[in-house]
């Protein structure tokens, strides 16, 4: 597959008990949620905002971002997990339920999204990555959050 967005090393990660990864170049580190702030009045999928060594980070469920579920984080496991990427330049937290590991896929190894993804989920699955027996569903992080979700956000405050 010829997608620019492709690399060969991925980081895993589970929403519920889905497999899910995303290009480990745009990750910046993994950090435990703790201290989150809510922020009132914002999207449901916003759970707030984090410190993260003296940066205040906009923190993303993407669980309920991507329709997966819709209990807030604080109903959630507390042992959740921010992977911190920079979306548009913009340092943002995206929560997830666990990381897993960092894996080598190489191209062969992924296909493009089945036709029966459609819409708007069509517009960020990468492909589907295959690794011992497993389907670990590629995400492109940018095009789930839009400019115009983050320029919301970030207008919160």
């Amino acid at each position: 597959m010829a997608d620019q967005h492709i690399t060969e090393q991925y980081i895993i990660f589970t929403l519920g008990e889905e497999e899910y990864a995303m290009p480990i170049t745009i990750v910046d580190e993994i950090v435990k949620v703790e201290n989150l702030i809510p922020v009132p009045k914002s999207k449901p999928y916003f759970t707030g905002v984090m410190d993260i060594r003296g940066k205040v980070v906009n923190m993303i469920d993407l669980a309920k971002k991507l329709g997966i579920r819709d209990y807030s984080f604080n109903e959630r496991s507390k042992s959740e997990r921010a992977i911190i990427v920079n979306i548009f330049k913009k340092p943002t937290g995206i929560l997830v339920d666990k990381v897993a590991h960092v894996i080598h896929l190489p191209p062969n190894a992924i296909d493009p999204p089945p036709p029966s993804v459609k819409g708007i989920s069509s517009r960020y699955i990468i492909g589907v990555g295959k690794k011992d027996n497993r389907f670990i569903i590629l995400i492109d992080i940018e095009k789930i959050m839009s400019a115009e979700d983050l320029s919301e956000i970030n207008n919160v405050f």
